[in-house]
C-alpha cells in the first residue's frame, strides 16, 4: 500500500430536475494512472473526498486512487485466502450393518404392502 495519495480527475456537484448529482472528468493521464493502480481483481477503486474549496475549475471534489489491500489474514477471514481449495466430494462407501440388506425394488411385492386405499392422495 502507497502512502502517497494519487489524485486523479475531478468532479463538481451539480443540481438537476431530479436533485444533485457529480459531474466526473478524467484526461489521459488520469487513466493511464488508474490502469497502473488496478487491483488483483482488475479493478481501480477511487475515494471521493469533499474539498474545502472548489478549485479554479469549480470542482468540488476531489478523486484519490484506493490502494489499500487487505492482509493475508484478512483474506483468510473472507473466505479469499489466496491458497484456499474447495473440498472435493467423494461417495462414500455403504456402511458396514447395510452391505447384506438386498436394495428395495418396486419389483418385488413383500417389500412394498402398501395398497392404493391407503394412499393418502
Amino acid at each position: 500500500m502507497s502512502e502517497q495519495k494519487i489524485y486523479v480527475g475531478g468532479a463538481k456537484e451539480m443540481s438537476g430536475n431530479f436533485g444533485s448529482f457529480h459531474k466526473i472528468s478524467f484526461k489521459r493521464e488520469d487513466l493511464e494512472l488508474m490502469i497502473q493502480n488496478l487491483n488483483a481483481k482488475g479493478y481501480v477503486n477511487l475515494n471521493m473526498n469533499k474539498r474545502r474549496e472548489p478549485s479554479q475549475y469549480g470542482q468540488t471534489h476531489s478523486l484519490v486512487i484506493d490502494t489499500w489491500q487487505p492482509s493475508e489474514s484478512q483474506q483468510f477471514q473472507q473466505g479469499q485466502h489466496p491458497q484456499y481449495q474447495a473440498p472435493v466430494y467423494t461417495p462414500q462407501e455403504p456402511q458396514e450393518a447395510f452391505k447384506d440388506v438386498a436394495p428395495m425394488t418396486g419389483d418385488n411385492p413383500e417389500q412394498i404392502d402398501i395398497e392404493d386405499d391407503d394412499l393418502p392422495f
